[in-house]
């Protein structure tokens, strides 16, 4: 998924942000689980460490092919390339860590989840992003199903602003999904990205201050 050409400035600066958020989760994280070694806690610090990475590759490759002047259409320079399979390799990776540390707490519990044409000149980015923002998705579906059945067992304030917080970057990757709407639905995803990324931040700094 590509951004607008006018809003690529302001992307650079919210993914780099965004990576700076994630980065701060991810250590404080590792704070935690230093702390009271909760295995969850060590999930959440490797996803979110291997998130940052490919966020900071994504923004740093992205800026570097606009101050060089690169292509930034919809047949990409390679910098612009690398950074996106960075981010959403990397990304996928992240999100099938928290996925399996999340079902796996789960099954100790003993909890059961409820069950309810492209041009030629056309880059990966446009051929393959659909694809791979769907498979973001369907992780961060299954992370948030399995943190809403830990709600039931564990109602805290911690535990909701993790759910809230991994609703809103499953909200994120679906704007993303639909954002050839308009160039707004791209924009919106980044926003709530961020603020996804904020609540998890929330989260986990919350009890550290109380304890």
């Amino acid at each position: 998924m590509f951004p607008p050409r006018w809003f690529i400035p302001l992307d650079v600066l919210f993914q780099l942000f965004t990576a700076v958020v994630a980065l701060g989760i991810g250590l404080h994280a590792l704070r935690g689980y230093l702390w009271i070694k909760e295995r969850i806690l060590y999930a959440l610090f490797l996803a979110f460490m291997l998130l940052s990475a490919g966020l900071f590759v994504n923004g740093l490759t992205l800026a570097y092919a606009m101050s060089a002047g690169l292509n930034l259409g919809r047949k990409v320079a390679l910098p612009v390339e690398v950074g996106y399979w960075a981010y959403y390799l990397l990304g996928i990776l992240a999100l099938s860590i928290l996925a399996y540390a999340y079902l796996h707490r789960l099954r100790e519990r003993n909890l059961a989840l409820a069950a309810g044409g492209a041009a030629a000149a056309t880059s990966s980015i446009v051929t393959y992003g659909p694809a791979l923002e769907l498979a973001l998705s369907a992780l961060l579906f299954i992370i948030l199903a399995a943190q809403l059945a830990h709600l039931q067992v564990r109602r805290t304030r911690t535990a909701v602003l993790v759910a809230l917080g991994f609703f809103l970057l499953l909200a994120s990757h679906v704007l993303a999904l639909v954002s050839q709407i308009g160039d707004l639905v791209y924009v919106a995803s980044r926003v709530v990205q961020l603020g996804g990324f904020l609540t998890l931040l929330l989260a986990l700094y919350h009890p550290r201050r109380r304890g």
